[in-house]
């Protein structure tokens, strides 16, 4: 048979009888919408969650890029010194803190300063500057920094003050209940809290206390005038004994020490201390003692000027006047 013969491939005919049962089953049922091809699909909206997570992972992202930017490398000296808040191996940002165990110690490089070294038991951490200066607080611990800068650019706070450095290299050490040491082996540093200032050159060291800051005396300073000095520090309104210890065991290479002890004292006592250094280094001509007794800035300065460490306008350029009790 012919394909143009055969019904269901000419059209031509009635069907088969099965087939043609099946064509009106078919047409019986209901035939499906017609399609709207005018209507473009819609993209499935997001649940919010996703774009939380989507914006928080970018904001993560944009604060690494600033915390690399702006980070600190720290190099592992020995042991495995480890690192909270902003901070991860091999670098710290503003935020960030670096922990030595017994066992370890760290170097941070300050940027464009020089470096500071992380003894063992210690807890450091980096804090925000003002302007360009670059700030650190020791919460315990002890560090030596090493920095060549111009003054005022490297700040270490600690819970008893703030050292100021001014182009040195030092050693602060502060435990946790606030007793501690600062040494200067080069240059300068201020120590400053409320309202009092250790002025504290190369070769002198002073003491740190929960109450506040010592006064400066030199590293080979007599026994006795040290010795002496530890009592006061530890009883500042000791016996009238103990503080004849101190203005007769003093030389005249320990002027600097009395010189801050003028705020830290009152009455006869800064009468007395006035006239033990006048006695040991004499005093500049023009300034009368009066006024250094009343602790009259300009006059205090001049007295430091006749110690022989700097004129006091250098310390007052990089250290702005405190106000003195």
């Amino acid at each position: 048979m012919r394909e143009d013969d055969d019904t269901l491939f000419s059209g031509r005919g009635p069907l088969p009888d099965d087939l043609a049962r099946l064509e009106r089953g078919l047409s019986k049922l209901p035939l499906p919408p017609e399609p709207d091809w005018d209507k473009r699909p819609t993209r499935e909206r997001w649940p919010r969650y996703v774009y939380a997570a989507v914006a928080a992972v970018l904001l993560v992202a944009f604060a690494a890029t600033l915390l690399m930017r702006d980070a600190w490398r720290v190099h592992t000296i020995s042991g495995s010194p480890s690192f909270g808040g902003f901070a991860f191996v091999g670098r710290i940002g503003t935020g960030g803190r670096v922990i030595t165990d017994q066992h370890s110690r760290a170097r941070i490089e300050v940027k464009g300063l020089g470096a500071v070294e992380l003894e063992p038991g210690s807890e450091l951490r980096r804090v925000r500057g003002r302007g360009g200066e670059r700030r650190l607080q020791l919460d315990h611990g002890t560090l030596y920094a090493l920095i060549q800068a111009p003054p005022r650019q490297f700040v270490v706070e600690t819970h008893v003050g703030v050292a100021t450095d001014l182009g040195c290299a030092y050693w602060l050490t502060v435990d946790r209940y606030g007793n501690g040491r600062l040494t200067v082996t080069t240059g300068r540093v201020v120590f400053t809290r409320a309202g009092l200032e250790s002025l504290v050159p190369a070769g002198t060291w002073c003491p740190l206390q929960p109450t506040g800051i010592g006064v400066p005396r030199r590293e080979y300073a007599s026994d006795a005038f040290l010795e002496a000095m530890n009592d006061w520090d530890q009883i500042p309104t000791s016996p009238p004994f103990l503080f004849d210890r101190v203005l007769s065991t003093a030389e005249p290479s320990d002027a600097i020490t009395l010189w801050h002890l003028l705020p830290r004292v009152s009455g006869d006592q800064r009468a007395r201390v006035a006239a033990r250094i006048a006695e040991l280094i004499g005093e500049p001509a023009g300034v009368p003692r009066e006024r250094v007794l009343a602790l009259d800035p300009a006059a205090l300065d001049a007295w430091w000027d006749q110690i022989g460490l700097g004129p006091a306008a250098e310390w007052r350029a990089t250290s702005p006047r405190q106000k003195l009790p």
